[in-house]
């Protein structure tokens, strides 16, 4: 009886560190190498920044009754970045999206590239460095659709650059994990600007302004992926909250923090 109640003690045990490893590593452990590295994302990534960074029309600053783009070449519908966006609500309802599709959107996101401001011409490795300083900090993300939570995540991304050994991703609901992803580019890939860029700060020279132009860039994201198959057609809402906090990456830079809540709401129709 002893030896039995000892092997269901260690049977118990285990199933509870296995919980733990998979609530808290499961997208920051073995599978994290497959998410980064997945050029398929990657692409997909680079052309959420060419919509988000070239889109003024879209910004909350102009108040557009929906802000989504469609990327019919890779099946899936961008919405809003909610980096300092405060509340924020959409009724995209007029531009239905196929019940194949899937819906992105950061959790927070960067990118930096040879265009910017005091990285003109720099290599992979200082834009690298920019993109991951620029994703530091702690994120707290959650969605719902229909009103049921389907994410509860906490990321911890120390100071960014180092992310890659010290980073820690908590599941605070089961599911969260099927929804999450890591994005990251670990070569250049293309920052497209525009005359309609809503960045004009950012680059270095104003050469986007007589032609578009592509910099080399490094893009990483802490993302959001939910596959509408799962969804029926019809009406639906979609609500996600973020809330993120970093502290300045040197103490010369006191201004470069962040300390935010936003909250976004879409009414979406799948067809």
């Amino acid at each position: 009886m002893k030896f039995n109640e000892y092997c269901m003690k260690i049977v118990f045990f285990v199933i509870l560190i296995l919980i733990f490893y998979f609530q808290t590593y499961s997208l920051y452990g073995i599978e994290k190498e497959i998410q980064a590295n997945n050029k398929e994302l990657v692409q997909i990534l680079q052309n959420y920044w060419q919509w988000f960074g070239n889109s003024p029309e879209d910004s909350p600053d102009n108040n557009p009754k929906c802000s989504i783009q469609i990327d019919t070449n890779n099946s899936i519908v961008f919405l809003l970045n909610p980096f300092e966006t405060g509340a924020t609500s959409y009724d995209c309802t007029d531009t239905p999206i196929p019940q194949r599709y899937s819906l992105l959107f950061p959790l927070l996101s960067s990118f930096c590239s040879q265009g910017d401001v005091g990285l003109y011409g720099k290599s992979y490795e200082e834009i690298r460095d920019c993109a991951l300083s620029l994703d530091r900090g702690t994120i707290k993300g959650n969605v719902a659709i229909d009103g049921k939570e389907i994410v509860d995540i906490f990321i911890d991304n120390g100071n960014g650059i180092d992310m890659n050994k010290n980073k820690k991703v908590i599941n605070n609901l089961p599911q969260s994990s099927q929804y999450y992803k890591e994005i990251f580019s670990e070569e250049f890939i293309d920052i497209l600007v525009t005359s309609n860029t809503t960045m004009a700060n950012n680059w270095e020279k104003d050469e986007y302004k007589e032609n578009p132009i592509y910099y080399n860039g490094v893009v990483h994201c802490d993302c959001i992926i939910i596959d509408t198959d799962n969804l029926e057609t019809g009406t639906h809402t979609l609500e996600y909250t973020i809330s993120a906090k970093a502290e300045p990456p040197s103490p010369t830079l006191i201004t470069d923090r962040w300390d935010f809540t936003s909250n976004t709401n879409y009414k979406l129709a799948i067809q």
